[in-house]
């Protein structure tokens, strides 16, 4: 039994160490993810039997001597570093919680005392059981292709006018299925009432780069078109998806308004509006260049270059570059929600974080960014407390993103409110039209009570704070701008954004969740809609 007792705890320490300090080069490489993967996701069961045998052994073991001192130490050692990694799955849970409520805009997360009875259990059984009540639609054709085929999620409760979350699986672009990644943070998704969409995609090398973004688009296509049929509202779709599904996710929502990729034969369709991307250790940087992949780019490079896109880099550098969602960030971006582990050894962490930072510094939505220690690729395969506090975030995220649209009264209530609009300058409030004969024509966007939902003043407070910082940060030149309004609607306040044109006011107003703005000039006032 001494010698079973200490290979298991020497095997154990093994992969406790892959996880916490993975090798990224060499020939231990290829074995850092399957490894690393197992020891970080099964540190509950690990640790339990670890105990367990090390406490069987000693209490059945009677004389002292050099056995039990070794047996001790190993197991101690391997308990260790399973707690640490155990430490790690659960650290997220207050993690999430702080990070996106720290946001300028504050997204309010549950915490894990406010989930629903059972996910405890599933996140200690890591087993990612699905709703009872949930309703599948499977293998629905969108496209002659076999592969592509999506299938659609609700639940018997699910409301009409649902919103969508399209999710697009990973697997290097060349394998995987819409059945096999996401699943716990799906079924969550379905379980709070949304309509979950699941596609496959065409795969490299037979078929090769565009055709996986071009299928993407067609699915978005499909949505638009036959949302509707099953309870679903096509102008509130979430992206998501995982790795190579989180590049396309990600690409699909910064290009959905381009025709490049999109599909001729998808006739019918006018809005191809994404309300926000969630992109989960997504490959983010198409390039391999090594500034953001820490050695590994050269490997990218060469999955690209030999089975995806099967041209040579150094031959066209431009289509690399126009596939990758980092060199597409732009100012009307919708938002988006990024996760990546530090310690991914298929992504390096410096991918998400550059990605990140080019986001805040062109892109007028908020992005969220959710940094988990000690975490590998594809760790959301196992419904843990980590997968767990990912998936309240990403619902808080998305349901910040496309909330419900108010009903036709409350819209006629908030837009028959407004009896004035005033605009500060040198300390003085001003009528509108006075304030342009002296400023220059100039825009209004408000902050307060996105999509007409009454926030209180608190909330309203930050979101003021985060426009001014948006616009601060770009050197724009504003004023402080307010709406009066009659009845139960309060007052609300913006900037009058000077020397901008109406497709930077429409995005900004978009980025805030505001329908409308108002144009300002001496002769009058025109209010335009932005979404």
């Amino acid at each position: 039994m001494f010698y079973a007792l200490l290979l298991i705890g020497l095997v154990s320490s093994a992969g406790a160490l892959i996880a916490l300090f993975p090798a990224r080069r060499g020939v231990l490489a290829t074995l850092v993810y399957p490894v690393g993967w197992l020891a970080g996701e099964l540190c509950y069961y690990s640790a339990l039997a670890e105990l367990v045998l090390t406490l069987a052994y000693v209490a059945g073991w009677h004389p002292a001597g050099w056995h039990l001192d070794v047996a001790v130490a190993v197991g101690a050692l391997s308990l260790g570093l399973e707690l640490t990694l155990l430490g790690a799955l659960l650290v997220p849970r207050r993690l999430v919680v702080r990070a996106l409520s720290e946001h300028p805009l504050g997204l309010s997360v549950p915490g894990p005392r406010e989930i629903r009875p059972g996910s405890l259990a599933r996140s200690a059984s890591l087993i990612p059981l699905h709703p009872r009540e949930l309703v599948r639609a499977a293998d629905l054709a969108y496209g002659p292709h076999p592969r592509q085929r999506l299938d659609l999620w609700r639940t018997s409760r699910t409301p009409s006018g649902a919103p969508v979350i399209l999710y697009l699986h990973g697997g290097a672009w060349t394998f995987g299925d819409k059945r096999e990644q996401g699943r716990p943070m799906l079924h969550e998704f379905a379980a709070a009432g949304w309509v979950v969409v699941t596609a496959n995609y065409r795969l490299a090398p037979r078929d090769p780069w565009p055709a996986q973004i071009q299928d993407a688009m067609r699915v978005l296509g499909w949505i638009k078109r036959n949302a509707r049929a099953y309870g679903a509202d096509p102008g509130r779709v979430v992206v998501s998806g995982g790795s190579a599904g989180g590049h396309l996710a990600a690409l699909l929502a910064l290009t959905s308004q381009e025709e490049t990729w999109r599909p001729a034969d998808v006739p019918g369709v006018s809005d191809w509006d994404i309300a926000g991307a969630i992109s989960l250790y997504g490959v983010l940087e198409m390039t391999g260049d090594e500034r953001h992949w820490s050695g590994l780019g050269a490997g990218l490079r060469r999955l690209l270059e030999d089975r995806v896109v099967q041209v040579p880099f150094e031959q066209d550098p431009e289509r690399y570059r126009a596939m990758s969602p980092l060199s597409r960030v732009h100012e009307a971006a919708p938002a988006f929600l990024v996760v990546q582990g530090t310690t991914d050894t298929l992504v390096d962490v410096n991918v998400a974080r550059g990605f990140v930072q080019r986001f805040a510094e062109v892109a007028l939505a908020p992005i969220y960014y959710l940094e988990l220690p000690l975490t590998q690729h594809t760790f959301d395969l196992t419904a843990s407390a980590r997968t767990s506090a990912v998936t309240r975030a990403a619902l808080a995220f998305a349901e910040s993103v496309a909330p419900p649209s108010p009903p036709p009264s409350v819209w006629r209530t908030y837009r028959q409110a407004a009896s004035g609009l005033r605009v500060q300058v040198q300390g003085e409030w001003l009528e509108a039209t006075e304030a342009a004969a002296r400023l220059g024509a100039f825009g209004v966007v408000l902050a307060d009570n996105p999509a007409s939902r009454r926030l209180s003043e608190e909330e309203n407070a930050r979101r003021r704070e985060a426009l001014e910082a948006v616009l601060g940060a770009r050197g724009v030149t504003r004023q402080p701008a307010r709406v009066e309004r009659r009845g139960e609607w309060p007052e609300e306040r913006g900037v009058a954004v000077c020397g901008r044109a109406p497709d930077f006011l429409r995005a900004l107003a978009r980025a805030f969740g505001q329908a409308g703005l108002y144009l300002v000039s001496a002769e009058g006032v025109i209010e335009l809609v932005a979404a």
